[in-house]
């Protein structure tokens, strides 16, 4: 039996998977972690299935109590991927120091996904038949689902809530709002010439690039930030620049504010960053906001009562980062974020997980499931 009865049992099977690298683009890797929580599941005596969505991203696992429901009371969602180039796991392996965890993956979000079967597991057999329950294991989260969204969503589309077992940085304070993201690419094109014989024959894209991130910063407002992160141009110092490319972060809460954002972003486009020069953009990604919609105060409601049985003080916050929350919340299904362990220093190799509240987590998602029947 692969149930999880208590914290030894939890533990085990975290360093099993924490061990495995599971980079985002290391898809062998990614998917050796969906067949190991696939057996963990399946020995459990849950339906379990294995999702091929393409061959750029590892695989997915689907995860239910009820394989032939049209409909469930609750859909979960974990990802399976990290952050962390291949060979992180060798270098700094699971390991208990007191009451923490450390490893790559072992807050975000490998304990999650194990959080969800010791809270299957506290589940007497009479209870399991009474609630429908579906989880999904992403393998792309931290590049921004673009692979598994559309599989979640169809879930989602069908349950009545959703939960994201991110973890916490506090007991009991749930996301109930995550900000949106796009990323965008801006490519200038000047002309180049040299920069002592004939500099007046040039157009730098560097310095109308200047140009750009003034006026593109200025889009920013106190809902919508503007991040250039990175900056590419020129090849020597001593020419003109004729290239010049820049990657920039847009974040937002609704949208309305994306929708606001982009008008203004491409009516910059229409007026040139300096004399002769060429510009492009290309839109490489929208994440939705995670909006809070009439339906979400119900959830919100369920959650804190359930807290409160467990002396948990609940509050729900707003965070800048994204999660599966994000496309999840378009789909009008009410959805929280939390329900991992208590934890930090998320992608990096200070990276930890409070043991002492990993139950407790499990108890509150137990608890949960029983307010559904």
């Amino acid at each position: 039996m692969s149930k999880i009865t208590n914290l030894n049992d939890f533990l085990s099977k975290l360093e099993a998977i924490v061990n495995i690298d599971s980079g985002t683009v290391n898809t062998q890797g990614v998917t050796k972690v969906a067949l190991t929580l696939q057996s963990f599941y399946k020995e459990a005596g849950f339906y379990t299935e294995i999702v091929d969505l393409g061959p750029s991203v590892g695989n997915g696992l689907f995860v239910t109590n009820c394989k032939d429901a049209d409909s469930y009371d609750v859909l979960l969602v974990g990802h399976m991927d990290t952050v962390f180039k291949e060979g992180e796991a060798l270098k700094r392996p699971f390991k208990v120091v007191g009451n923490k965890a450390f490893g790559p993956g072992v807050f975000d979000m490998k304990d999650g996904d194990l959080i969800i079967l010791w809270a299957l597991s506290k589940l007497d057999p009479e209870q399991l038949k009474k609630v429908k329950i579906a989880i999904c294991f992403n393998p792309d989260e931290e590049t921004g689902s673009t692979k598994s969204s559309a599989w979640i969503d169809d879930i989602a589309k069908k349950s009545r809530y959703a939960l994201i077992c991110e973890g916490q940085s506090e007991l009991g304070a749930f996301t109930s709002q995550r900000k949106g993201i796009s990323h965008i690419d801006i490519k200038l094109k000047g002309r180049g010439a040299h920069a002592g014989a004939c500099p007046e024959k040039g157009r730098s894209a560097i310095n109308a690039m200047a140009n750009c991130i003034q006026r593109i910063n200025a889009l920013a407002n106190e809902n919508v930030t503007v991040n250039f992160g990175v900056i590419q141009g020129g090849l020597i110092a001593n020419a003109i620049a004729e290239d010049c490319f820049a990657r920039i972060d847009v974040r937002f809460w609704t949208s309305k504010q994306c929708d606001e954002f982009f008008a203004k972003f491409k009516k910059e486009f229409e007026t040139p960053f300096g004399q002769d020069i060429k510009a492009n953009y290309d839109v490489l990604l929208i994440n939705p906001a995670m909006e809070e919609f009439e339906k979400t105060e119900e959830l919100k409601q369920k959650i804190a009562a359930v807290a409160k049985k467990l002396s948990i003080k609940t509050t729900f916050v707003r965070s800048g980062a994204v999660s599966d929350g994000n496309h999840i919340s378009q789909t009008k299904t009410p959805v929280l974020d939390g329900f991992g362990g208590i934890g930090g220093d998320a992608h990096t190799e200070s990276e930890w997980l409070d043991l002492d509240t990993v139950e407790t987590k499990a108890n509150l998602l137990k608890e949960f499931f029983v307010s559904l029947i």
